[in-house]
């Protein structure tokens, strides 16, 4: 079903990947090494001009656009879902295409090109493509062809998967190995790696994004040539799915605990992982206020703690909201802002005397 994300209806695939991957602002350069590495079987350029690059992967940006997901994080999801669209789109589908790509230009708006072999009549051919239309664009570039688009190469190892798994009942075969799920989530991380096949790394990279939470939570930075490597090696991708497993093992934990604020794996080119991962907490010093509240000899005087606690309270509802503290945190210092003023009110409302001033001043600030 189409999901509208500012000015452009995508998939709903593409909305929750877009979601997942959102980070904060970066210069254009930035902005075209970030798009490069989340989708590594794209082609890159800035720029509005058609027919320039080779193959039938190429992507080119206006400077405008760029410019406008560098400063705004709404923009910069939008566009990111519709190239997650984009890189899901067979522009070949029907036609012997020498190369061909989409441009995205300065109002926003969505073109393809192509350039088709010699021996299929040699063409330039340029289409608007109306992402503003509810109605899937990708269906209406590809017309009646996509109707008749074959299963793809994932699709077709997990229909083999489970084909494989009925015959084998029979002798009780572990059943949790072979099963492959409605959603594609079932990961044959063992018996069966080399049945698992993919046409490409965006192939590859969707099912990361389906199958493990540490890559669709934007967790996971894995290098574009590794994954190359892994969509030919069976070896190396069965690596790869260990380690994203293993991050997903850590993540589960992890994110149980106060003051969890996110982890990365980062795989390199060898395929070789790191994992590292942030934690932050906020805690109430109730100590210190209770020593201001028994300084305090006036109602000007206790007003000093009610603020204190008032900023304090705040910040610890902020931590409550970001997993860095827990409600009973929260709650200490509400009992105390109670206490400090039910105090308040038993206390003289005169001004404070020099010893009473040196006494708050020094429990302030010890």
């Amino acid at each position: 079903m189409p999901v509208k994300i500012g000015g452009s209806y995508v998939s709903e695939a593409a909305a929750s990947y877009a979601k997942a991957q959102a980070e904060e602002g970066k210069s254009d350069s930035d902005i075209l090494k970030g798009l490069s590495d989340k989708f590594p079987n794209m082609k890159f350029t800035v720029g509005t001009k058609p027919f320039s690059g080779m193959g039938i992967n190429n992507v080119s940006i206006s400077p405008k656009i760029l410019k406008q997901m560098e400063n705004d994080p709404e923009k910069r999801l939008e566009y990111e879902a519709l190239i997650y669209d984009i890189a899901n789109t067979d522009l070949a589908q029907g036609r012997k295409l020498k190369a061909g790509g989409f441009i995205i230009g300065d109002d926003g708006g969505l073109r393809a090109w192509s350039i088709s072999e010699p021996n299929d009549g040699n063409r330039k051919n340029i289409a608007n493509l109306n992402k503003n239309d509810k109605k899937s664009w990708i269906d209406k570039m590809l017309g009646n062809a996509a109707k008749k688009k074959k299963s793809s190469p994932l699709k077709e190892a997990q229909e083999k998967l489970l084909e494989k798994a009925k015959e084998k009942a029979d002798e009780k075969v572990n059943a949790a190995v072979l099963e492959i799920s409605k959603e594609g989530k079932a990961l044959s991380l063992n018996e069966v790696k080399d049945n698992i096949a993919f046409a490409n790394a965006n192939e590859l990279s969707k099912y990361l994004f389906q199958n493990f939470d540490i890559v669709k939570q934007g967790m996971s930075q894995i290098s574009s040539k590794y994954l190359r490597d892994c969509v030919t090696d069976a070896d190396k991708r069965q690596a790869l799915f260990d380690n994203l497993s293993a991050a997903d093992d850590v993540l589960k934990e992890r994110q149980g605990q106060i003051g969890f604020q996110g982890m990365k794996i980062t795989i390199d080119e060898k395929g070789e992982a790191s994992m590292e991962s942030s934690k932050s907490t906020v805690g109430f010093n109730g100590e210190k206020i209770k020593r201001i509240m028994a300084a305090a000899a006036t109602k000007d005087d206790m007003k000093v703690a009610i603020e204190l606690l008032e900023q304090d309270i705040e910040e610890l509802e902020n931590g409550l909201k970001n997993n860095m503290c827990d409600e009973a945190e929260v709650q200490k210092a509400k009992d105390m802002m109670k206490e400090a003023k039910q105090t308040m009110s038993t206390l003289p409302e005169r001004p404070s005397t020099p010893e009473e001033k040196t006494a708050l001043t020094i429990n302030m600030v010890i």
